[in-house]
């Protein structure tokens, strides 16, 4: 079973508290619900623009939230694709946490599938590898150097059921030290041929909903990777053979990843304050579970349908109407089209 070696440092530990008080705030604050419902969506865009550009996608932020609402954009076809499976593979991530149950391998296979649908061969969709990958540095010279040599595909399956294993047995660990260095090892599996990165931190953000460490699904630890790749990839890179990393001391990692999610829990922190101090207290300022429901559906697929909310709630089509009607009232969402065309997307934050 993974055996991570680490030490909880003191700067550690002094992140840990102030990110608890962090999401005690978090937490307490009473937002308007087209304003929560703005910050979700704002952030699943980022989510989708920083995980992507990580691993060299190049459309800019404005381009992905163009995507996300249904927008056709100019550019490359492989990158436009790399931007709608991510947003489709949070979807996928915000109902497996609402399932409440431990992550298994064949959750891994899937997500894996709907990220790089279209991107790799059949037979690598969704599959372990079948052969030997490498990561690489890109010298000045243009060379490429191996950086880091994955352990043999022959026993991945076993590495990644290995991981679960130690993952869903360690509640004792703090959960962010717990997704921490789940994300560490997954990375050092390598379990794919390609898809690695962008699955591993879909999987991270999993187990934080999971975990109830989610700070209202506005924490976007991918945007903190991206400003500075390259001490992202170094904080991974503890030995260059599976073995070297499995005796590796995950410290610094550790210290790297605590700080970087300190970095966007305080950007969650002023964002929900700044918008809290605009709301107005005869608003009302709470959805029920099946307007929950409902603003999910639309912030993973972009818009929503009377016929959506029957199939999701399993209720008469005039009830789903009445509850579209009630999200509309309150500034939630937007009507859009008329007749049968009618559909109701993210209303604009005013």
């Amino acid at each position: 079973m993974f055996n991570p070696k680490y030490t909880i440092s003191n700067q550690m530990l002094s992140q840990l508290s102030e990110i608890a008080e962090i999401k005690s705030i978090v937490e307490r604050s009473k937002l308007l619900p087209k304003r929560e419902v703005f910050l979700k969506r704002t952030s699943i865009i980022k989510m989708a623009h920083t995980s992507t550009s990580i691993e060299g996608n190049e459309l800019q932020e404005y381009q992905v939230a163009n995507v996300a609402n249904g927008k056709k954009i100019s550019g490359d076809q492989n990158q436009i694709t790399e931007v709608t499976n991510y947003l489709s593979a949070l979807g996928e991530i915000n109902k497996i946490s609402e399932l409440k149950k431990n992550i298994a391998a064949k959750d891994i296979l899937n997500i894996h599938k709907i990220t790089m649908n279209g991107l790799v061969t059949s037979e690598k969709l969704g599959n372990w590898r079948k052969g030997p990958v490498y990561v690489v540095n890109i010298l000045p010279s243009g060379k490429e150097e191996i950086a880091y040599s994955p352990p043999s595909f022959i026993h991945v399956s076993e590495h990644v059921s290995d991981l679960l294993d130690w993952l869903n047995s360690s509640d004792k660990i703090h959960p962010i030290i717990r997704t921490g260095l789940f994300h560490y090892q997954f990375e050092t599996i390598h379990p794919f041929t390609d898809g690695n990165g962008r699955t591993g931190r879909l999987l991270s953000l999993l187990h934080l909903y999971q975990s109830d460490w989610d700070f209202k699904k506005i924490l976007v630890l991918e945007d903190y990777y991206n400003r500075n790749r390259k001490a992202y990839y170094e904080a991974l890179q503890t030995g260059k053979t599976f073995i070297e990393r499995s005796d590796a001391d995950l410290t610094n990692w550790l210290e790297y990843y605590v700080e970087g999610f300190l970095d966007e829990a305080n950007n969650v922190k002023t964002r929900i304050l700044t918008l809290s101090g605009a709301s107005s207290s005869k608003e009302r300022n709470v959805l029920d579970l099946d307007e929950l429901k409902i603003v999910d559906f639309v912030l993973s697929l972009g818009q929503i349908t009377s016929s959506d909310v029957v199939d999701i709630l399993n209720v008469p089509q005039r009830t789903a109407q009445s509850k579209l009607k009630k999200l509309e009232d309150i500034k939630v969402l937007e009507k859009k089209g008329a007749g049968p065309a009618t559909h109701y997307i993210i209303a604009g934050i005013a």
